[in-house]
């Protein structure tokens, strides 16, 4: 397939395109919040999710990674400010539920997989997005961390389909300038961004460099790693050196600011403090990263040495294809079939996906058998036909209501029109048509009402209606 030109708008709708996908489970927890109960209406699990991304983002940048349990408690106040009157467990619950749609638990933990359509100038091709936002991982000591993949820190940086290595280098000429002009409360905000570039750097190069460990046979060492290595290696030297001369002018800042002010004010103190701690961070994550580099092809000879060099079994893998496809192929169609289910047992046995948090594996052991439910008969349910009811009012009551109506003159109580009503002898239902109607009238926005009606502050004197008394006149003509 030719590489689209980049700047054609069919490779920029795309990339847009790919770039909006990646929003895709944040979008999908908060439509499905609707289906979780009513604890779930208030909450916004979109900014739940994007405050996880930010938590795991932050826990990853001090090194050691926060579990999961660590990162729903973290959440639990946010979710509490929203609704307070939800339990603790309750707010903790939502907090879990928010997590594990980011871990795509009800995906088995497997990658997000969104269908998109890839532009090209000669053609459109249907192709599929492949993703994860947050993975658990399990360290030496049993423990297990969420950490956000480098998808994830992209999403939450706004800087998807860029190279890592042009945003910081961008982000760090924006920092410099900053620090020169003394714009320093943006400047902790650019350090804060270009933090986030180097947990991302350090992701890609760590993936890449694990991936070398588990098996030499998955990089081309010499044509591939070699070259990507030595372009790490030296973008790293740059960052350093860049990092180390906005530490130099935070600190001829700070001596400016000195200078100029008999004190500096706690607020600016305060800034520039919190602008170097964040240098700090990234200059010591590139060092490390750096020395990582530097032995990363004697690394490679140990794996060379252990992996090549491991005892072989005693009967070698079949080659599936030239052994098992080829000879599959030529055999005539029933006696294919005959093996099919022994071969597929054999090339592709199950396997089950690792559940790393102990809790959730007992969890699911504990759910109840589910219980097969054969066919079963259905009745179509037998109807009559009723006759339609009476009204509860007919014509003969409006007329005696209309009629009461139209000798109004003045102002007259509810009480009074009920007991002449009564006194002409009108049926229950009547009276009530009447107290209904006056009722109707008493709304102010009541349309095409025959009589005026307003509250009166005493209390309603009669022996079937309770409530206030009502004013009622005629309407004014003219």
């Amino acid at each position: 397939m030719v590489e689209p030109d980049p700047d054609t708008w069919e490779d920029a709708l795309t990339r847009r395109l790919r770039t909006l996908l990646r929003t895709a489970p944040l979008h999908q927890l908060e439509a499905s919040k609707r289906q979780r109960g009513e604890a779930f209406a208030h909450q916004d699990l979109r900014a739940l999710g994007l405050r996880a991304l930010d938590l795991a983002i932050e826990h990853k940048g001090l090194g050691h990674g926060a579990s999961f349990e660590e990162l729903c408690v973290e959440l639990e106040p946010l979710v509490r400010d929203v609704d307070p009157e939800l339990s603790p467990e309750r707010a903790l619950e939502i907090a879990a539920v928010t997590l594990e749609a980011l871990l795509n638990e009800s995906g088995r933990r497997q990658a997000f997989r969104e269908p998109y359509l890839a532009l090209t100038p000669e053609r459109v091709t249907h192709k599929l997005l492949e993703f994860h936002l947050l993975r658990e991982r399990q360290l030496p000591d049993g423990s297990t961390i969420i950490e956000p993949t480098t998808q994830a820190i992209n999403l939450y940086a706004g800087m998807l389909e860029y190279e890592v290595e042009d945003a910081q280098a961008a982000e760090e000429a924006v920092l410099r300038s900053q620090v020169r002009r003394g714009r320093i409360e943006d400047a902790v905000r650019t350090a804060k961004r270009a933090r986030l570039r180097s947990i991302e750097y350090e992701q890609k190069l760590v993936t890449f460099l694990e991936t070398t460990r588990r098996d030499i046979g998955q990089v081309n060492w010499v044509e591939t790693a070699l070259g990507i290595i030595d372009e790490a290696r030296e973008h790293i030297s740059e960052r350093l050196e860049v990092e180390r001369e906005i530490l130099a002018a935070i600190e001829t800042r700070r001596e400016l600011e000195g200078t100029t002010n008999s004190t500096t004010s706690p607020k600016a103190g305060a800034q520039l403090a919190a602008l170097e701690d964040t240098l700090n961070e990234c200059l010591t994550r590139h060092a490390k990263l750096h020395q990582r580099l530097i032995r990363a092809n004697a690394d490679y000879l140990v794996e060379h040495d252990r992996q090549a060099f491991r005892p072989q079994l005693a009967t070698p893998l079949p080659d599936l294809e030239a052994e098992v496809l080829s000879d599959a192929l030529e055999l005539p169609t029933l006696a294919l079939a005959q093996l099919a289910d022994e071969l597929l047992a054999r090339c592709q046995a199950p396997r089950c996906p690792p559940s790393l948090r102990l809790g959730a594996l007992i969890e699911r052991l504990l759910n109840p058998r589910r219980v097969e439910v054969g066919d079963y008969e259905t009745w179509a349910p037998e109807l009559e036909e009723v006759e339609t009811p009476p009204p509860v009012f007919d014509d003969e009551d409006r007329r005696r209501v209309a009629e009461l109506l139209a000798e109004l003159r003045g102002r007259q109580r509810l009480s009074e029109l009920l007991a002449r009503a009564r006194g002409r002898g009108y049926p229950p239902q009547s009276l009530r048509l009447l107290v209904l109607e006056l009722l109707s009238a008493f709304d102010p926005e009541a349309a095409n009402a025959p009589v005026e009606v307003e509250l009166s502050d005493e209390w309603l004197d009669d022996p079937t209606f309770r409530g206030d008394e009502l004013i009622v006149r005629e309407l004014a003509h003219g």
